[in-house]
């Protein structure tokens, strides 16, 4: 990931914040972020200092379900 390709993950989430007048929750804004960053070749998630945390985790589980198949 090049150093321009920042410019379109912070617009994406930028605009997920921005373009509505209805605040935004934790776990949408992640979710938005999540999905740029994979959209940008993100492929290191599990290295996250934040991994662990619940709501990471549930946002994780449901867009990636088979990678915590048991």
């Amino acid at each position: 990931m090049g150093w321009c390709s920042a410019t379109e993950i912070f617009d994406n989430v930028a605009g997920a914040l921005l373009d509505s007048d209805k605040p935004k929750d934790t776990k949408e804004v992640l979710t938005q972020l999540v999905g740029a960053l994979e959209e940008g070749d993100w492929d290191c998630q599990s290295d996250s200092d934040y991994w662990d945390h619940p709501i990471v985790r549930e946002i994780m589980k449901e867009l990636h379900p088979h990678w915590f198949k048991e």
